[in-house]
């Protein structure tokens, strides 16, 4: 008994006895429950300013944050001797092809949408961000082999010349691909001791009062900001831009989106518990939610009354509380079973017998 309570003072109060940071999962838990809680208050837009104002706020970083997260992950992609985790690429790969047949069948007989599209090209929604893991991933042996600087200006010169693309959109999610794909190269770049080194009490305070003052704009001024910039699924035309409408500037709505994602997203990580809480450990199981949700999402748009109860006054904290329950039942073990039954399925199987050495161990 001795020598385990040894050792269970020996173990760093930031990490658990395998070495996983609670840092990042209490971000990743926080995050996915800011995408549960942006689906489910946005149809309440209409009839509340505080929701107009939590939506912007939160459709400003929140998915740059977890691509940011995405990108730090994916160090281990790439091996010390060069070759690249093909199991991994693969495992998203099918993540997303299920969750894509799922969410059709889904739609035409459960909800009863028989105009519901049979594609596999144009990502349902949501699931965007599975394909654009698909591509980043893919890309990621490519352009490491540039300098981090070269590679981040390119990545942040894509994303603002995509908008004047009017081709680019919905197919294999391309827009989207390229708006955050800077965001990912942050993350792959980034080491987290740069953010720790000056998280103190100065940091936190100008971080909360960042966070509480672009609140506040998104409140008062909610008519003047083009919020389908945020979304990076629109070309700059059809983004109902309310400022920079000339052809030479249109760029810079984007640019304007950039900057405050970082700024967010750097605010919310200097707030993030660094140490274990109760919901850390529901950050490891993020992606499941993020695709179980949406069909939760699905019925609210579709029925009315799921959605009329919260037209009143105290809709937005309701929907709150229900946003929270949602992320927590779903983050559960059994939600998690399917998940794992499609990370068993090996890409050796669809090898030739020559190649298959190669990726073992990938």
């Amino acid at each position: 008994m001795g020598k385990i309570q040894k050792k269970a003072k020996e173990l760093p109060k930031y990490q658990d006895e395998k070495g996983r940071e609670f840092f990042f999962d209490n971000a990743k838990f926080i995050l996915i429950l800011l995408v549960v809680l942006a689906h489910s208050i946005a149809p309440m837009k209409t009839e509340h300013d505080s929701a107009k104002a939590i939506w912007t706020l939160i459709n400003s970083f929140h998915m740059s944050c977890f691509i940011f997260m995405t990108g730090y992950f994916a160090k281990s992609f790439i091996k010390k001797d060069g070759q690249i985790n093909v199991q991994r690429l693969f495992t998203y790969l099918m993540y997303y092809l299920f969750a894509q047949g799922g969410i059709m069948l889904f739609k035409f007989f459960i909800l009863g949408d028989k105009d519901t599209a049979l594609t596999v090209l144009v990502p349902m929604p949501a699931l965007w961000y599975l394909m654009c893991m698909v591509i980043w991933y893919s890309l990621l042996p490519f352009v490491v082999k540039f300098k981090p600087v070269a590679v981040i200006v390119c990545a942040l010169i894509l994303g603002l010349l995509i908008g004047y693309d009017t081709k680019a959109g919905g197919l294999l999610s391309v827009c989207r691909a390229v708006n955050h794909f800077p965001f990912f190269m942050l993350g792959y770049y980034f080491k987290k001791e740069w953010i720790f080194k000056y998280r103190n009490k100065w940091t936190q305070i100008i971080s909360v009062l960042f966070i509480a003052g672009y609140f506040a704009f998104a409140y008062f001024n909610y008519n003047h900001i083009a919020t389908r910039i945020l979304e990076c699924s629109y070309n700059y035309y059809s983004a109902k831009l309310k400022h920079f409408t000339a052809f030479p500037v249109m760029w810079v709505n984007r640019l304007i989106f950039y900057v405050n994602a970082v700024l967010l997203c750097a605010s919310f990580l200097m707030l993030v518990p660094r140490t274990k809480t109760f919901f850390t450990k529901f950050g490891a199981r993020t992606l499941q939610v993020y695709i179980i949700h949406r069909l939760i999402y699905f019925m609210e748009t579709e029925y009315d009354w799921f959605k009329l109860p919260f037209f009143d006054t105290f809709g937005v904290p309701k929907m709150l509380l229900i946003a929270a329950s949602v992320t927590f039942i779903l983050s559960l073990k059994p939600f998690e079973y399917p998940f794992k039954l499609i990370a068993m399925i090996k890409i050796d199987r669809f090898l030739k017998t020559e190649t298959k050495v190669s990726t073992k161990k990938a």
